[in-house]
């Protein structure tokens, strides 16, 4: 019989990991931690303390850890600005042709209950006559300025970026071959081959129905929490930081490129 990690289903999707993620994992454990991410898209473990370098071993089971300046580091609230804003939906660097593979954050200091970050699986998300309607469209995406991080860019004729990129509106994620939604509140600026208020209201008419309440997995920050999440298969959000407490996450990425994200979590 194969040795797993104990684990329990959390809604509306991911799963729950009790384990002591501090210690070796046994090969088959290893493997069962991947499998866990590859199908389920979401890892929660709580009651953790890993260091940088253990929890860097444990993203690498899942691809080539990330190691560049200003990416996989702590990440804190307290300096204000784009690290305490709100953030829209959004995957981060889905706007590149090397979006990131996998993000874990590690609760190091945080208010317990205080914050939160919001995931939605963007897999099989919709209905066969919206995914109809993206199929074959490619959108223009950008990555936003930073005063902006909250609003919804499709509602802005001419978005300012610090970067932009086009990229299909639908794709296949690599993780399983499932496909996926690749338009995201934050980082879609518009649908091309049609008129700007013809992609923003189908745009609306996708968000309506990709962000749904029902849809919706909000994770509540304590300390010693650690997530792992597929950044294909999930798209990210969370709330307005200032009156949170301090609140300091470390992050690992796996991904192949780099590009500098404003913030994450």
């Amino acid at each position: 019989m194969a040795v797993t990690l104990p684990f329990r289903r959390l809604e509306p999707f991911g799963v729950e990991i009790d384990f002591d993620l501090s210690q070796p994992l046994a090969p088959s454990l290893a493997y069962h931690f991947r499998e866990l991410w590859r199908e389920h898209g979401f890892m929660l473990a709580r009651g953790q303390a890993l260091s940088m370098e253990r929890h860097r071993e444990l993203c690498s089971l899942l691809g080539p850890v990330l190691l560049r300046e200003g990416e996989g580091e702590a990440l804190s609230n307290e300096a204000g600005g784009p690290s305490a804003s709100a953030l829209a939906w959004h995957s981060d660097a889905a706007y590149t042709d090397h979006p990131f593979d996998a993000i874990s954050l590690h609760a190091l200091d945080v208010v317990d209950d205080a914050s939160s970050t919001r995931f939605v699986s963007v897999e099989a998300a919709l209905p066969g006559d919206l995914c109809a309607q993206l199929a074959g469209c490619e959108q223009e995406m950008i990555s936003p300025h930073y005063t902006v991080l909250e609003a919804r860019t499709c509602d802005q004729r001419d978005p300012v970026a610090m970067k932009r990129g086009v990229r299909p509106a639908m794709l296949e994620n690599p993780h399983n071959g499932r496909p996926c939604v690749w338009v995201s509140e934050l980082q879609t600026a518009r649908l091309l081959g049609m008129d700007w208020a013809e992609s923003r209201d189908l745009l609306h008419t996708v968000f309506g129905q990709l962000y749904a309440p029902g849809r919706v997995l909000e994770h509540v920050w304590r300390k010693g929490d650690v997530v792992f999440w597929d950044n294909v298969a999930l798209q990210h959000a969370r709330g307005n930081l200032e009156g949170a407490g301090r609140r300091v996450l470390q992050r690992v990425i796996v991904g192949t490129e780099g590009v500098a994200p404003h913030v994450a979590g």
